[in-house]
Order: C-alpha cells, then sequence, then structure tokens
C-alpha cells in the first residue's frame, strides 16, 4: 500500500517537473531549479516519514 502512495505522489509530481522544464527553455533557471526543488520535496518527504512511520 505504502508503494502505491509514493507512486502517486510521483504522478503529481510531473506538473510542476513540466513547468519547470518549461521555465528552463525560457532561460530561468532559478525559476526551473526552484520548482525541481520544491517537487523534490514533495515527493520525499511525505515518503520518508511513511517508511519512519512503518519503523516506530
Amino acid at each position: 500500500m505504502k508503494y502505491l502512495f509514493i507512486f502517486l505522489l510521483l504522478l503529481t509530481a510531473v506538473n510542476p517537473l513540466s513547468y519547470a522544464k518549461y521555465n528552463w527553455s525560457r532561460k530561468n533557471k532559478l525559476g526551473a531549479i526552484g520548482v525541481i526543488l520544491l517537487a523534490l520535496a514533495a515527493v520525499i518527504i511525505p515518503s520518508v516519514l511513511l517508511f519512519l512511520r512503518e519503523l516506530g
């Protein structure tokens, strides 16, 4: 079940990553890097918390 949840998180990260690609192509590299960091945080933080909850 937790892997399904992580897969859904990855699916929701597709939209911000496409926006980051758009920003990169428009020479807005700082904006693209910021969006990539936000998308990574939106996937990594809930995933880590999910796995840590299983350990506790």
